[in-house]
């Protein structure tokens, strides 16, 4: 056969490699569904919640304006009014999206190239830094800029009209949208392997026409990035309810609540403009397949990562710089500013005069500041966070343990947990809680109003996001180890203690604290979904918010964060320690 040895391939080879497609790109790679084999209850149970959590609810939704009849009550579904569709907002919501996703792309690159591809004291600051910033909330950040904009020295300024515009939108956007690209581009440089640089160092004597290459190569990681964050942009709820209604800036997802938490109901226009989103999702998430299977990669086994090569002085110092930046944008500088309004220092003294609310002194008198909704709202929303994070990360280890039954009932498992997550990425929060309202709003199922419609909604919307970040733990585990096990007569619950536990015990825990933080400052769901008299913290800082009540807004959030840090990181410490048994005697065999 002719070629270079190390592209030479065989029908076995290509036959072993047909299967083992990346985690990511298979989960990003819109399925056909083909034929189905005889179900058992993890596909069962997939398809039972993509059916009640998903097709129901949204069906109906978006068919009221085809059918208003489908509305709980015939006036809920009439159209109020003849306000149509705001091409304002959904003018808005392009061009802001669009431009984010533009800005993320250059820092997003440099983050991924920077973790990938070179050593450097920075690298866990850096990925510790992305990390901050997607736990952050979208509306906490927001939160912290504003009382900083506010503060004597800016208000009134240049910074702080133009913050109060489009360019802080987009800034904030293109914050919250850096973790995403990072990561995005981290997987890209992956797949350009040493054996492309040495052929690039062989065939290319010129290292700029290198470098070029190289950048053409990551084109379609770079088209992903761009796709993706047009979605995540046009979906973030929290800059939209806080920034943008304060800035008279209207966007679609927020023009989406108003309608629905008008007086009345208008649910037809909320239908409406909803579809504006999930074809805007759709297209997206349609690209990014297009991108994905005209993307290039070498797939053979003697495929080798790039060793990371220590960084040169001028290439530290602007990494240590995008650190700073990264840090201070989507951490330091929101998180600072909450606490010294919530203190009462600095900031907070020109705010109180300006906004009538006078500041503590000292942490003791901040907690002792919170009265007893703030505590409340700080219970409820660790029992709802704590439930569903819990039911997520069962239910994902159940779905995803179903594609060890069998060869054809795991590619069945594969591609409806594609159209899960895909369908996820397509229907923000606020969406999906419009459809929970006009779902379980009647007589048949009528959970609207009881803290198990919350718990389900929360469920449904994080379960994607659990399968994907675990789906390469699963995926690296063998089924082989469970069959040696059961032919040696181990029972199920043995097998999971001594065999499956072990091995998946750490991320499983990993994935339950990224829910449960998630969760627990969750905003849209909450606002359309929480029971009456019972509002989470989500809904409770962002009433706070709205009347300008800074400095209570600083020490609920405060105290939130420290109780949510608290106990998501005690649980974390606490479960390995909960399985200190000896190493299993089947997996002592296999390794001999």
């Amino acid at each position: 056969m002719n070629g270079p040895p190390g592209n030479t391939r065989t029908r076995g080879h290509d036959r072993a490699h047909q299967g083992r497609m990346q985690p990511g790109r298979a989960l990003m790679r819109l399925p056909r569904l083909g034929h189905l084999p005889r179900p058992g209850l993890p596909l069962l149970t997939i398809g039972a919640i993509m059916l009640v959590c998903f097709v129901y609810p949204l069906a109906r939704f978006l068919a009221l304006p085809v059918h208003p009849a489908l509305a709980p009550l015939a006036t809920l579904g009439a159209m109020q009014g003849s306000s149509g569709l705001s091409l304002t907002a959904m003018w808005n919501t392009a061009r802001m999206s669009t431009e984010a996703a533009l800005l993320v792309i250059p820092p997003g690159l440099a983050a991924g190239y920077l973790i990938e591809r070179r050593l450097w004291r920075g690298r866990r600051v850096l990925a510790l830094a992305l990390w901050g910033v997607l736990l952050m909330p979208s509306y906490l950040l927001t939160m912290g800029w504003q009382i900083l904009m506010a503060a004597p020295m800016l208000d009134g300024g240049v910074l702080n009209r133009l913050f109060y515009g489009e360019a802080g939108i987009v800034f904030l956007l293109t914050v919250k949208g850096l973790p995403f690209a990072a990561l995005t581009a981290r997987a890209g440089w992956q797949t350009i392997g040493e054996d492309m640089q040495a052929a690039f160092r062989v065939h290319v004597v010129s290292p700029w026409r290198r470098s070029r290459l190289v950048l053409r190569l990551m084109l379609p990681v770079a088209a992903g990035i761009f796709l993706v964050q047009v979605l995540a942009a046009s979906q973030d709820f929290g800059i939209a309810a806080t920034l943008g209604a304060q800035a008279h800036l209207p966007l679609v997802i927020y023009a989406i609540y108003q309608d629905l938490s008008s007086v009345p109901v208008n649910f037809v226009h909320a239908a409406l403009l909803s579809w504006s989103l999930v074809a805007l999702a759709l297209a997206a998430l349609g690209a990014q397949a297009w991108f994905c299977r005209r993307s290039y990669t070498t797939l053979h086994g003697r495929q080798r990562r790039v060793a990371p090569r220590p960084c040169g002085p001028g290439l530290a110092i602007a990494a240590w710089l995008l650190v700073g930046v990264i840090l201070a944008a989507g951490v330091v500088a929101p998180v600072l500013a909450l606490g010294m309004q919530g203190l009462g220092q600095g900031i907070g003294q020109g705010i109180g005069q300006r906004i009538g609310e006078t500041g503590g002194g000292g942490a003791t008198e901040m907690l002792h500041a919170l009265d007893a909704e703030d505590w409340r709202a700080i219970l409820l929303s660790l029992r709802y966070s704590f439930v569903s994070a819990v039911f997520v990360v069962l239910l994902a280890a159940i779905l995803l343990g179903g594609r060890w039954h069998g060869e054809r009932g795991g590619r069945a498992m594969a591609r409806l947990m594609a159209w899960l997550t895909v369908g996820n990425m397509a229907v923000p929060g606020v969406i999906l809680g419009a459809a929970y309202v006009i779902g379980f709003n009647g007589t048949m199922l009528p959970l609207y109003g009881t803290p198990a419609l919350l718990i389900i909604a929360y469920v449904a919307s994080h379960l994607p996001i659990a399968i994907r970040f675990l789906d390469v733990p699963f995926s690296r585990l063998h089924r082989s180890l469970g069959e040696a096990a059961r032919v040696h007569g181990m029972p199920a619950p043995g097998r999971v203690e001594r065999i499956y536990a072990p091995l998946l015990l750490q991320p499983l825990v990993w994935a339950w604290g990224m829910v449960f933080v998630t969760l627990f400052f969750e905003l849209p769901l909450s606002e359309i979904l929480y029971p009456a008299g019972s509002a989470p913290l989500g809904v409770r800082l962002l009433s706070l918010d709205d009347t300008l009540h800074y400095g209570a807004e600083s020490r609920l959030a405060l105290a939130a964060i420290l109780v949510c840090l608290a106990l998501a990181g005690g649980v974390m410490a606490l479960c390995p320690r909960l399985l200190r048994s000896g190493p299993s005697p089947i997996l002592s065999a296999t390794e001999h």
